[in-house]
């Protein structure tokens, strides 16, 4: 399987991917943005208003199964660097994951409202350790997969953009849908095991196809070592001591709980702060703007070092966020609209172009530790977005119980809140974005990965590889305009070292 330094293939210098592998896994991506949607969006407000949760209660389910993520998440990414089979390292996980995708939903939807505190208390937080193991499953494969799709720089940032685009679009409606379900349910035209039907077989399917997508049509190009490490902590916290993965770290971090502490407050806003204000169309304002800016950033990513596009409209959305958070509660709602598409300008940016930069943050962990463990890398991202909604849902549950928020109980609504309660809702959106957007906008201009530097890291990690024991991987010779690019049926490279 080892091949001998002299017969390293020459850097790509053109696209690796047909037309049907690039969407293919692109649209896997579905379940990353739609899934974590309906967590941030939503999932407290289930527990709260509809399965009559306290805040505090609920808030603390959702953060004891990221304790659990702390263990999962890198120790699945651990897992897929070490796997070998003749469909590669990731897509045999993400099929499995996306086969038990629906089951998952089932348990962590479920109808259980009439139940006593304790059983409530229980099933929740088991439920939720179900669902975020599955969720590793899938998303840490398919994180560490963006990196090894293709070699070619320009093709790989292309790619990810797309994937990007594909999770704000189902971010986007899972968003939508769950909002009027929920808002169909409280009206009284849906039933609850409609809604719950509607969770498991609408947005489980929706979530689950386009990762069996993924699984039959995309391919894993990236060269790997030929000897497979072994297990230990230590190859745990590897990827923390490279400098650029500690710096992206922190910018993942900064708009992950940001958007989703004003993605879940948005409803509660609507409903106490800016009564009559639509939480539908402030979410879809704000990802249409996100959206116009793909084609934008697919252009700059080739001109622009990517920190910069990170850093240059975090002002914008700080100073629309504080017009947001103190805007009168009688005025016209309009402006809230307008004010949430200059917001979306710095937060969509800055997250999009995260993993735009992760394949050359992989690349220079390639460079300087000598193999690509891109799910150890994609593992401990993924271990922050987990911890990162948990602790986004912590701090705003924390808010509403300290402030005095009266919860509603099962399907009884439209409790009068304290003037306390609203000010802890409009605050915590204020300070969520300064605070976090302000520390990412300090860490981006740091950032040590600049545009030059990825050009000298790409022919640097060429002249290593020619240097080191390492096979190719599965898929790494099929040509470009091969669409459908085999199937799991088709011959594979990556065996065994």
């Amino acid at each position: 399987m080892s091949r001998p330094p002299s017969s390293a293939p020459a850097a790509p210098t053109g696209p690796q991917m047909g037309a049907v592998e690039r969407w293919a896994f692109a649209a896997g991506d579905c379940f990353g943005g739609g899934a974590a949607a309906t967590i941030a969006v939503l999932y407290l407000f289930y527990l709260t208003d509809i399965l009559g949760m306290s805040p505090g209660l609920a808030g603390m389910t959702i953060l004891v199964s990221k304790i659990w993520d702390a263990v999962n998440h890198p120790l699945m990414g651990l897992i897929t660097d070490r796997t070998r089979t003749r469909w590669g390292r990731r897509r045999p996980w993400i099929l499995g994951g996306a086969v038990l995708i629906p089951p998952g939903m089932a348990a962590l939807w479920a109808p259980i409202g009439d139940w006593n505190d304790t059983a409530k208390l229980w099933f929740v937080i088991v439920a939720h350790l179900v669902w975020t193991t599955i969720a590793s499953v899938v998303a840490v494969p398919y994180a560490s997969l963006s990196a090894e799709v293709t070699t070619w720089a320009a093709e790989r940032n292309r790619v990810n953009v797309m994937r990007l685009g594909f999770a704000t679009l189902s971010g986007a409606g899972s968003t939508l849908v769950m909002s009027i379900l929920v808002s169909d349910f409280k009206a009284g035209s849906l039933s609850i095991t409609q809604l719950y039907l509607s969770l498991i077989f609408g947005f489980g399917l929706f979530f689950a196809l386009p990762l069996v997508g993924v699984a039959l049509h995309t391919h894993e190009r990236a060269p790997i070592a030929a000897h497979v490490g072994k297990l230990s902590v230590r190859a745990v916290v590897a990827p923390l001591r490279l400098r650029s993965f500690r710096f992206l770290t922190v910018m993942y971090l900064c708009p992950a709980i940001t958007i989703d502490i004003v993605t879940a407050v948005i409803l509660y806003y609507a409903l106490y702060a800016v009564p009559g204000l639509r939480s539908v169309t402030f979410l879809a304002v704000f990802v249409a703007v996100t959206l116009t800016m793909f084609p934008i950033l697919i252009r700059l990513v080739s001109r622009v070092s990517k920190n910069v596009i990170y850093a240059t409209g975090i002002p914008v959305s700080i100073v629309a966020m504080a017009g947001i958070a103190f805007y009168p509660p009688h005025a016209p709602h309009w402006p809230v609209y307008v004010m949430a598409g200059l917001l979306a300008i710095g937060l969509g940016a800055a997250q999009i172009m995260v993993w735009v930069m992760f394949p050359d943050v992989v690349d220079d962990g390639e460079l300087r530790q000598g193999s690509r463990d891109a799910g150890a890398f994609s593992g401990l991202l993924v271990l922050v977005r987990a911890l990162a909604s948990a602790l986004a849902i912590q701090i705003l549950s924390l808010v509403l119980e300290v402030t005095g928020y009266q919860q509603s109980r099962h399907g009884q609504f439209g409790a009068t809140q304290p003037g306390s309660a609203v000010w802890g809702i409009r605050l915590s959106m204020l300070l969520s974005v300064a605070l976090f957007m302000g520390i990412g906008w300090l860490v981006a201009r740091r950032y040590p990965l600049t545009k030059d530097a990825v050009t000298r890291l790409h022919d640097e990690l060429e002249q290593a590889r020619d240097q080191r024991d390492i096979v190719e991987a599965e898929g790494a010779h099929r040509p470009a305009h091969h669409d459908l690019a085999g199937s799991l049926d088709g011959p594979g490279g990556a065996g065994p070292g």
